[in-house]
Parts: C-alpha cells; sequence; structure tokens
C-alpha cells in the first residue's frame, strides 16, 4: 500500500498477480469509486538498470494506457511527471482476516487519528467501509463494525504486522 502526495485521502495497492503482472487500485479519496487497473513489471536488468519499471493501463482512470513508472526498492514509485509513491508503514497496510481468507482489509489512518477501514469478505462480495479511533503513542484502534452488522468499538492491538483483536482474531499484514 503508497501512500500518493496528489491524493493524500486516498491510496494505492499494488499486488503481483506473477513474475510479470501487477493489479493496482486505486482510489483518490475516502468516497470516489477504487479502481483497479493492469500493469506489467519488468525487473531491473544485469546491465547497469538497477530499477524495475511498472507499466499501467491507467486508461479507466482517463489516463494513458501506457504510463511507465519505476522503482529501485519498492519503497517508492516514481513517476515521468515528478509525482512519487511512498510505501506505508505503521498500521497503514491491506491485511488478511483468518475469518474470510479470500477477502481483504485495508486499513488507513490519519494523521488526526481517523481510522479508515475497507472490508472486503470475498471477490464477489461488496466492500464496507467502517471507521474507527487511533489514539497517538496508544499501541490500539478501535472499529465501529455496526455498518457491518457487527459490534461498535472493538479494540484491536497494533504489533508489528499484525492487529491482535480481543476475540482472538488476527488480522495479518500482505
Amino acid at each position: 500500500m503508497y501512500s500518493d502526495p496528489n491524493h493524500k485521502a486516498g491510496y494505492r495497492i499494488v499486488r503481483t498477480v506473477d513474475k510479470t503482472n501487477v493489479l493496482v487500485t486505486l482510489q483518490d479519496d475516502i468516497d470516489s469509486p477504487a479502481i483497479t487497473v493492469p500493469g506489467k513489471i519488468t525487473p531491473p536488468s544485469s546491465k547497469g538498470n538497477n530499477k524495475a519499471s511498472i507499466i499501467l493501463d491507467l486508461s479507466k482512470k482517463g489516463g494513458p494506457k501506457n504510463f511507465i513508472a519505476t522503482s529501485k526498492d519498492a519503497t517508492h514509485i516514481s513517476f515521468p511527471d515528478g509525482n512519487t509513491w511512498t510505501k506505508l508503514g505503521g498500521v497503514d497496510g491491506i491485511y488478511s482476516d483468518p475469518n474470510h481468507p479470500t477477502g481483504y482489509r485495508i486499513v488507513r489512518a490519519t494523521k488526526g487519528g481517523k481510522v479508515y477501514v475497507t472490508l472486503r469478505d470475498d471477490p464477489k462480495s461488496d466492500a464496507v467501509d467502517v471507521e474507527g479511533l487511533k489514539k497517538v503513542g496508544s499501541g490500539y484502534i478501535t472499529i465501529d463494525f455496526s455498518p457491518k452488522g457487527g459490534p461498535k468499538d472493538i479494540m484491536a492491538v497494533v504489533k508489528v504486522d499484525k492487529l491482535v483483536f480481543a476475540d482472538g482474531n488476527t488480522w495479518t499484514k500482505l
């Protein structure tokens, strides 16, 4: 999961499909639709090119069909227009939930302490957006699952690459 300085309230998710293909999900802000676009990866060459290339088809988003980005170490993805996506750390990221093995959870925290979580239980289900709070320095977040029919203020302890809930469920960062 990456941040894009041109879309500060949104996110960018880069998922590898295989050795040469990726899917990139783009959401510009919390109220805009998430759009998934295909891409091709070209690994760094042994002939002095130490950056991988990603060719994205942004036509679904109104952009060019063959937009080329580069990445040296996967912590940043740079574009020819000067934009650079930065890989997010901390609680921000994509998680797997053992209760929904074919789904995913996208967690984004704002500087103001709000937490936005997108829940997709399986590939055929609709995504459900829920919110929560993260108290700075507390080591935990609370999430309101009531829009999905669950309890209101569930606490999760933030650990390295995991969210551990009071009921024992653990989401693992992908």
